[in-house]
């Protein structure tokens, strides 16, 4: 199983209509909306991406395969920025 991980090189503060993350080796920062925002907590909270979506349809009231499609997304961008990384269980 797949697992992500926050880098240690990000940092988060939550505003008002999601948060804001920036990544502290290249003073890029990164806006996420509110679905985003829990996407990022949730990640913080180290839990399997199966279980990030299951919490998102549960929050959102969404359909499965919109929160997977959501997740999925969102973590490409992340890993793409460096702001995340994977674990394989």
């Amino acid at each position: 199983m797949t697992r992500y991980a926050v880098s240690p090189d990000a940092t988060c503060a939550v505003v008002e209509d999601g948060a804001v993350v920036l990544h502290m080796r290249t003073k890029r920062y990164y806006s996420l909306n509110e679905t985003g925002a829990t996407i990022w907590r949730l990640l913080e909270e180290d839990l399997p991406i199966e279980d990030i979506a299951s919490q998102l349809v549960l929050l959102y009231d969404v359909e499965r395969a919109t929160a997977n499609s959501a997740v999925a997304r969102l973590l490409d961008e992340l890993l793409a920025e460096s702001l995340v990384s994977t674990n394989i269980a």
